[in-house]
């Protein structure tokens, strides 16, 4: 499966199904990101049933702390 991911084009050996799939694979901590696909913004609790399909554009931005 093939999605470009923040600007970049990832390849994945296998279909990735939704967004908490897609973070899943890319090792990231769902608790501390924004998603963009395709434009649109999805809610943590969208995650699960936000299919992801191939060729999507994902944008993802995590959150750092700091002072």
């Amino acid at each position: 499966m093939k999605l470009k991911i923040n600007g970049e084009i990832r390849e994945f050996d296998r279909d990735i199904k939704n967004v908490s799939e897609l973070l899943e694979a890319l090792k990231i901590n769902s608790r501390f990101v924004a998603v963009e696909l395709n434009g649109r913004v999805i809610y943590k609790e969208h995650f699960e049933h936000t299919l992801v399909k191939e060729n999507d554009k994902v944008e993802v931005v995590s959150f750092v702390g700091g002072g």
